[in-house]
């Protein structure tokens, strides 16, 4: 159960306008070890209608879950807080999503009238928006009845496919990296310059989106944590793959083949099983979270009950260590069911009525 524990006190938060007013606050303490406590009450983002409109579905979650576990090797969860990200303004995000120009210095996209180099044969794209999104959380420390703003961390999401003439054109890598480490240096000037940010850490991670009808999330593919304003982008390793596939195959026999076990037994169960999928995270080549939903046609509760139980017990297929598992048991259109497997081997099951 979560525990509260009241903390009134006036916090002002920095912004890039005037000083918030007085507000009281609590601390909501984490549910699971290893996760932040929150601020609350909590104070949404002015920015949070963006990310509806230019970040779709598969990469709503990921960009914001996988950012605050970035953020976990940076601002230690027993000394920080987290809140929602409060310090840029809707008018300051939307000019920094603008293109830049004479009177928009720090716009991240290319400026009206460029040509962007795609790295594919001799494709250029004419105004070019390759910054869809900026997601922003904060972390605070110090005293509970004197929270200091004490971390900031933000993902800048980059279109990797863009439209030209009604043809989608994957940008090269090395392209879309060498813009994208620009703009992120750029970004860490423009905060530098608003008040009271000239010495927090800032961390800023670079995500690349897939295209608007993939299955798969995007990933992120560079980092820089930026402390006094010293900080350096680093290449990332993370792929995901759709199980079964070829791909997956070529990439993690071990998996694809427990995965097909795993599928064997649900249709040896429920022949009328529509299908099961999954979808693998791979960190430095390293599988680290696999999604699985298995949908499937139940007349009874009892045959919900039972192939749950079966699918929890044959995890056990998946034997590396620290492997997060979430298995989603849907009947037609409703989640009946769900699965998870931590990574300290932990099984919890939640029917769903």
């Amino acid at each position: 159960m979560k525990q509260l524990m009241s903390l009134i006190l006036a916090v002002f938060l920095v912004s890039c306008t005037a000083a918030q007013p007085e507000a009281k606050v609590e601390v909501l303490e984490a549910a699971n070890p290893g996760d932040y406590a929150v601020m609350v009450p909590f104070d949404a983002a002015p920015t949070r209608y963006n990310h509806g409109i230019y970040l779709g579905r598969v990469d709503l979650m990921d960009v914001g879950g996988r950012l605050v576990e970035k953020s976990k090797a940076v601002f230690e969860v027993e000394t920080h807080v987290l809140a929602e990200g409060n310090i840029l303004s809707l008018t300051r995000v939307n000019a920094l999503l603008n293109r830049e120009a004479t009177d928009n210095p720090y716009g991240l996209n290319p400026p009206k009238g460029s040509e962007f180099d795609t790295g594919v044969g001799n494709l250029t794209i004419p105004d070019a928006i390759l910054v869809a999104d900026l997601l922003e959380i904060n972390f605070y420390t110090g005293a509970p009845n004197n929270p200091q703003l004490s971390g900031i961390s933000i993902a800048l999401v980059f279109n990797a496919t863009v439209d030209l003439d009604g043809q989608l054109i994957t940008i090269a890598d090395d392209k879309l990296v060498e813009y994208a480490t620009t703009a992120g240096r750029k970004l860490e000037r423009y905060l530098r310059s608003l008040p009271d940010l000239e010495n927090i850490p800032i961390l800023i991670a670079l995500y690349k989106t897939q295209k608007a009808d993939a299955t798969l999330p995007g990933i992120y593919f560079s980092q820089a944590t930026f402390t006094a304003r010293e900080g350096q982008f680093e290449a990332l390793d993370e792929a995901w793959y759709l199980f079964p596939s070829q791909a997956a195959l070529q990439n993690d026999v071990q998996t694809s083949t427990a995965f097909n076990t795993y599928r064997n037994a649900v249709l040896a169960f429920v022949p009328e099983s529509v299908g099961t999928v999954g979808q693998g995270f791979y960190e430095d080549g390293k599988l680290k979270a696999l999604n699985i939903t298995v949908q499937i046609q139940a007349k009874t509760y009892t045959e919900i009950y039972a192939l749950t139980q079966i699918l929890a017990d044959n995890l056990s297929y998946f034997t590396q260590a620290d492997l997060a598992i979430t298995v989603k048991l849907k009947s037609v259109t409703d989640t009946v069911a769900m699965i998870e497997r931590t990574r300290d081997n932990t099984i919890r099951v939640v029917m769903t009525p």
